[in-house]
């Protein structure tokens, strides 16, 4: 055979091989794209809007989720999802800070750097609007914790906002109450960012801000009251006070008071601030990293105009709760999205941990907004998962301003406190609030009344 023939009968040999190798290559990466879930990017890095997530395909979308959430799906504790749950993922929707805030954060931000207290905590000094620390990733690795919780502490929030709360609870047998109906308040009284408005409220005391809850039913609790004053040093103790209706007086509360139950829910007074604890100077703060997590920060508004019934929550935007079922909410209350998150975990410094409720808090704190209780994981002495909050919210326009909004700590939104050591279950619809002068024809912007001890004397006049 000729030197030619063989040449050629070698390239028609290679050229067939390549051409069956082409073929085998296209046919499996077909076969793979089929069975691949279609709803989902192939880096495993995004969820593409149309996304059902379900009992049957949670697993493939567990990196998205809190150790919380997870713990639902997997039925690895006493609380589960219901077992027809759907969440519909949408696209993400920006909740871009407030525009006096942001301008705050060019004019300050430079100003304000950590400061090491002898105790081994860290605060901002020279702080005084807007983020604190706008790029909190950069400097010192071991202070980047540090930074981000500080963001969230002074996350943007109005002069005044008030909203109708109320409490129910489902017991380990799976009875759902209404437990109590609240008016909750929140004042900021300095360090504030909204327009024509100064930084400090005059009459404003030492204080940042003000979480007064008074309880309005069941009748024999109405009145009931406490009152959270946060120092705006940092470095100093909350005031906390209750107003006892049966003493018609007022009583100061110890700082042990804050593992006590808010009107015998699972919540507790550290948990009223839906991220940060209160006496944030005595943790330590580590960032464990960044995370795209899954939340329904756009609910529908509609979801917040009755709380639903004695025995259950609206059925139109939640599914049914039972013994270790989670009323969840339906596809019907809103798209969920995925928000570019930090994830940070604070512990208390060892000389201020011994009889501390929790051993560790787990935020995921959204990058966008400072947001931290959207969710969150509570751990106790031993490292194990004793609670996990998660709220479902919908951004208010902030009158006075140009379409800007927030995310409220009173309302729109509704918390869910899931107590997994306990077999309890505690949650928290909070109708629409209102904000600054909105709130004006309640009264809420009068300082001595809502803002200050000498106003708990006040209720039952």
């Amino acid at each position: 055979m000729s030197c030619s023939t063989i040449e050629y009968l070698s390239r028609w040999k290679n050229s067939f091989f390549l051409a069956v190798m082409v073929f085998l290559w296209t046919v499996t990466g077909f076969a793979r794209a089929q069975a691949a879930p279609s709803a989902i990017e192939s880096d495993q890095v995004s969820i593409r809007p149309g996304t059902q997530i379900t009992t049957e395909n949670w697993q493939t979308y567990k990196q998205f989720m809190s150790e919380g959430m997870i713990a639902l799906f997997e039925g690895s504790h006493f609380w589960r999802m219901p077992k027809d749950v759907v969440i519909e993922v949408g696209p993400t929707t920006p909740i871009p800070l407030p525009q006096r805030y942001l301008q705050d954060t060019k004019d300050y931000a430079g100003k304000v750097e950590l400061v090491k207290l002898p105790t081994g905590g860290y605060v901002p000094g020279g702080y005084v609007a807007g983020l604190p620390f706008p790029d909190p990733l950069k400097g010192d690795p071991s202070l980047i914790g540090e930074k981000i919780f500080w963001n969230s502490f002074y996350r943007y929030q109005p002069r005044v906002q008030g909203a109708p709360n109320f409490s129910y609870s489902i017991d380990r047998v799976g009875n759902m109450t209404q437990t109590s109906e609240e008016i909750n308040v929140q004042s900021q009284l300095t360090f504030l960012s909204d327009p024509a408005t100064p930084h400090t409220v005059p009459e404003a005391g030492p204080f940042y801000t003000a979480k007064f809850t008074e309880q309005v039913s069941p009748e024999q609790s109405k009145y009931s009251t406490v009152l959270d004053l946060l120092p705006a040093d940092p470095t100093q103790f909350d005031e906390m006070y209750e107003y006892v209706p049966t003493l018609r007086r007022s009583l100061r509360l110890s700082q042990a008071a804050r593992c006590a139950p808010v009107f015998g829910s699972d919540y507790v007074i550290d948990d009223e601030n839906e991220g940060p604890p209160g006496l944030p100077q005595l943790y330590k703060v580590d960032y464990l990293g960044e995370k795209k997590i899954l939340a329904l920060e756009h609910a529908v508004p509609e979801a917040f105009d009755s709380p639903g019934t004695a025995v259950a929550l609206d059925p139109r935007f939640y599914y049914s709760g039972g013994a270790g079922v989670v009323p969840f909410p339906k596809p019907t209350a809103g798209k969920w999205e995925l928000r570019d998150s930090y994830v940070i975990s604070l512990e208390r410094l060892p000389q201020f941990s011994k009889g501390y409720c929790y051993g560790k808090r787990v935020m995921y704190v959204d990058k966008e907004t400072y947001f931290g209780g959207a969710q969150l994981d509570l751990y106790d002495e031993s490292g194990t998962l004793f609670k996990s909050q998660i709220i479902f919210s919908h951004p208010q326009v902030i009158p006075g301003t140009a379409g800007d909004v927030v995310e409220l700590v009173t309302g729109s939104n509704t918390s869910f406190l899931i107590n997994f050591r306990d077999e309890h279950l505690s949650l928290e619809p909070s109708l629409r609030s209102c904000i600054n002068a909105d709130c004006a024809t309640d009264g809420y912007l009068d300082v001595s009344r809502y803002a200050s001890p000498e106003g708990l004397m006040k209720i039952v006049q």
